[in-house]
């Protein structure tokens, strides 16, 4: 029995040189909570962010030896990370089209949009947000969450999405407004609270 657990570094040679299910083990219960809040962002099932979150780990083993291990052990960790985000979210994104959950329907009209804002002496907690964001349509949850958390482009997302880059910023315009709206009620209660 060891008596401490192998560092990041060592689980990742392991599982590159003989698929130790050990070290495997050490990086799904490390960074299953990471990846459970990345594929969150755009699955919300329970069932189906379960089988996204499972596939992306099966992705990320299959694809180790691809991953340039950075010699400064901080550095590793942070580009580990976002390696992994990366395949997480594509493996949502195309679980999302498989699942055909992607309709691009919406009888909203497009309007011009201000800027969102959120005052700092607001109520509106993280959590509040995540809620808010829960309470957007899948496309432009998607969409919100590829261009302004992830930092994808309109083209890339129009690729990812196998949609017109004018869709994506229309459905994006679409989020921010619903987003606006559900910000104003979510402060309207709050002042009715108080």
């Amino acid at each position: 029995m060891r008596k401490h657990p192998p560092t990041l570094r060592v689980a990742l040679e392991r599982c590159v040189a003989s698929e130790s299910e050990l070290s495997k083990a050490f990086i799904y219960k490390k960074y299953y909570g990471y990846i459970k809040a990345v594929v969150l962002r755009y699955v919300k099932v329970d069932v189906e962010s379960e089988e996204v979150i499972n596939e992306s780990f099966v992705k990320v083993f299959r694809k180790l030896h691809s991953f340039e291990q950075h010699a400064d052990d901080e550095v590793l960790e942070k580009t580990f990370r976002s390696w992994m985000a990366r395949i997480s979210v594509n493996t949502a994104i195309d679980m999302l089209r498989v699942k055909k959950q992607m309709q691009f329907i919406d009888d909203e009209e497009d309007t011009e949009i201000g800027n969102l804002s959120v005052s700092m002496a607001s109520n509106l907690e993280a959590n509040d947000i995540l809620k808010l964001l829960d309470d957007l349509p899948s496309v432009q949850k998607a969409i919100f969450n590829l261009y302004e958390i992830e930092g994808y482009s309109h083209e890339e997302i129009s690729k990812m999405l196998d949609i017109p880059e004018s869709t994506s910023r229309t459905y994006l315009t679409r989020a921010k407004q619903k987003l606006r709206a559900l910000y104003n009620k979510f402060m309207d209660q709050e002042n009715i609270k108080s």
